[in-house]
């Protein structure tokens, strides 16, 4: 059985972060969560041997990053990285790793105004032994709970800019750059998002496979771009507001019952 109240440790940290949220709501930002997610060789080809056969091993997949708030997904060039490389972006290549968030920034200016960009702790920074969920997992109704490690899973590479320029380069728009309580997951409802996302992905990958030689059964193509584009849009905005509706539900029991 899962307690639903704030453990100890975490209480006053989320209960910070919940009011200071709230607070920059109230002046007007816009809420834009920040976040990456892994998908992995198997979610991808439907082979699941080598994901049974190593079911540890991070090694293979890609890793997308993107940006969502209530309205939908950020009007933004979202990245894929394919091992430490830059796979593609859409639709076109930024140069040097900063301008990716200044970038961002210029978008939720214009598009929102002035925002709250809420991003996971250390989001920016090579993330050693960061376990990745399980796709079919719906964060955003699992409550709190210690976050796991699994020892020597290889780094995360999104490296696009220095955490330590992130806050100025945000205030430099007008935005500002907010971490949430690393325990508390469901409290972001990217979640949710890169939930659907790897269903549409598990779901639509035939649509998107062809047998490169008819006579070679076992030799197909994925159009990976345009499959990775078909989940992205299958994220609807009723799909988001759906998703914040569950995160102000939580937020709203932890701000309240702790009063």
């Amino acid at each position: 059985m899962y307690s639903n109240e704030i453990s100890s440790p975490g209480r006053h940290q989320c209960l910070q972060y919940l009011k200071t949220l709230r607070k920059f709501q109230n002046d007007g930002l816009y809420t834009v969560y920040l976040g990456e997610t892994h998908i992995s060789e198997n979610l991808i080809t439907g082979d699941i041997s080598y994901g049974v056969a190593n079911p540890k091993s991070q090694s293979g997949g890609l890793t997308l990053i993107h940006a969502g708030g209530l309205r939908g997904w950020v009007p933004w060039q979202y990245r894929v990285f394919f091992q430490s490389q830059e796979l593609w972006t859409s639709p076109k290549t930024t140069g040097a790793n900063e301008e990716a968030f200044k970038e961002l920034c210029q978008v939720l200016r214009k598009s929102y105004g002035k925002c709250t960009v809420v991003i996971r702790p250390k989001q920016w920074v090579t993330s050693p032994g960061l376990k990745h969920r399980n796709p079919t997992d719906d964060l955003s109704e699992i409550p709190p709970q210690e976050p796991e490690v699994i020892q020597n899973a290889p780094s995360l590479t999104i490296q696009m800019t220095n955490i330590s320029c992130c806050p100025k380069i945000a205030r430099c728009y007008g935005h500002e750059l907010f971490c949430f309580p690393p325990s508390y997951p469901h409290l972001s409802p990217l979640e949710s998002a890169w939930s659907s996302l790897k269903w549409a992905i598990i779901n639509n990958r035939k649509d998107f496979t062809v047998t490169a030689f008819p006579k070679i059964n076992d030799y197909k193509c994925i159009h990976l771009k345009a499959l990775i584009e078909n989940g992205i849009e299958g994220v609807t905005p009723y799909k988001w507001k759906t998703s914040f509706s569950r995160v102000k539900k939580w937020e709203n029991h932890y701000l309240y019952s702790q009063a």
